[in-house]
C-alpha cells in the first residue's frame, strides 16, 4: 500500500509543478492538462525503476530499463516510417504516441511485475497521458491505443516471455547496387 501512497504523491506533485509552470508561462495556449502529460510520461516509467530499485529487484530495474529503450525504439521507428499529420496540423509524427507508449511501458511493468495493486494506478496515470495528448491535439485516438499496444507488447516480452539480447550488432551498409541499409542481429 505505501507504493500507492507513493505513486500519488509523485504524481500529484508532478501535477502540481505542471500547473505552476503553466500559470507561469505567458501567452502559452497549454493548458495544465498538457504539460501534465507531458511531465507524467516521464513520472511513470522513472517510478517503476525507482520501485523496482526500492523493492532490491534488480533483474525488474534492468527489465523496465530494457523496456522502456526497445519500446522508445519501436515508437519512434513506426513515428518516422508513418509520417501521419497530427490534429493540430505541427507536424507528421503523430502515429504512434510517443508520450502514451512512455507512460505504458512503466505501467505494464508494474502489472507484470508486481500486480495489480501498483500496476492499475499506475494504468489510470498512464491513461491521462493518452488523453491529454488526445485532448490537446497532438494525437488521434489510435495513435494512443497504438502506443498502448507497444509498451505492453514489448514489456510482455521482456518480463514475461524473458526477451533481452545478450549480444545485438547494428551495422549500416552502402553500395551501389542495392542502395543502403541496416543489418541487425543478436543473440537471445
Amino acid at each position: 500500500m505505501n507504493a500507492l501512497k507513493n505513486l500519488t504523491k509523485t504524481c500529484l506533485i508532478v501535477a502540481s509543478l505542471s500547473a505552476s509552470t503553466t500559470a507561469i508561462a505567458e501567452n502559452d495556449d497549454r493548458t495544465w492538462m498538457t504539460d501534465a502529460g507531458d511531465n507524467l510520461q516521464y513520472a511513470v516509467p522513472v517510478f517503476a525503476a525507482g520501485y523496482a530499485l526500492y523493492k532490491g529487484d534488480w533483474d525488474g530495474f534492468w527489465q523496465t530499463a530494457e523496456g522502456a529503450v526497445y519500446t522508445s525504439l519501436a515508437t519512434h521507428a513506426l513515428k518516422y516510417s508513418v509520417s501521419e499529420e497530427r490534429p493540430n496540423g505541427m507536424d507528421d509524427n503523430s502515429f504512434p504516441s510517443g508520450h502514451t507508449s512512455a507512460a505504458m511501458q512503466g505501467a505494464a511493468f508494474l502489472s507484470m511485475r508486481y500486480g495489480w495493486e501498483v500496476g492499475v494506478p499506475a494504468t489510470v496515470v498512464a491513461s491521462f497521458v493518452g488523453y491529454s495528448r488526445v485532448e490537446a491535439k497532438y494525437h488521434y485516438t489510435r495513435d494512443v491505443l497504438a502506443g498502448t499496444a507497444i509498451a505492453w507488447g514489448v514489456q510482455y516480452a521482456i518480463t514475461e516471455l524473458g526477451f533481452s539480447p545478450t549480444e545485438f550488432i547494428i551495422s549500416p551498409f552502402v553500395d551501389n547496387t542495392n542502395g543502403f541499409g541496416v543489418h541487425v542481429s543478436g543473440k537471445f
